[in-house]
């Protein structure tokens, strides 16, 4: 869950801070290298199940690949990353603009959502449907986007996130 208010933003990034490892800030173009390369492979991928899943580890290190080239640390946990880029302010408000209008061209904003939030929500989003196809049986799944909308939504992701100075 992503935190609402300043203050639970606060302890969230306290309680994650054991969660992030230093490392050179040079090596942010390893991280953006290996999300090129995991968003191909998931579009060569045959199974949704492992598209989603391969789709999703490239935004995941597309988002590492920030924190690294900013704050020159990166996280393993997940909602941790989220946690610091919300707590540092770290994507541009420009970059915040461009997401929110790409998901609002792919129908994928369902209220009227500040461009900040947007993205962040998204990628929570993009998290439990590939929690979804990872983790429960085919029977069970109940995804509203196919695998190739996510990898075509992540492609985009990853490259708007790539654009950051």
């Amino acid at each position: 869950m992503i935190p609402k208010t300043r203050q639970a933003l606060e302890r969230s990034y306290r309680r994650c801070e054991k969660s992030f490892v230093n490392i050179d800030k040079s090596l942010y173009r390893e991280y953006q290298q290996m999300a090129y390369e995991d968003i191909e492979s998931a579009t060569k991928e045959q199974s949704p199940r492992w598209a989603a899943t391969k789709a999703y580890q490239a935004l995941f290190l597309m988002c590492n690949a920030v924190l690294v080239k900013k704050l020159g640390f990166y996280s393993k946990d997940h909602s941790c990353i989220i946690t610091a880029l919300l707590f540092h302010g770290i994507i541009p408000e420009e970059s915040l603009e461009k997401i929110h209008s790409m998901l609002e061209k792919k129908d994928r904003l369902f209220a009227e959502i500040p461009p900040k939030e947007s993205f962040f929500e998204e990628i929570a989003n993009i998290r439990i449907a590939r929690n979804n196809y990872l983790y429960l049986p085919k029977t069970l799944r109940n995804i509203k986007t196919p695998a190739d909308r996510i990898i075509e939504e992540v492609r985009e992701l990853i490259r708007l996130l790539g654009e950051i100075e």
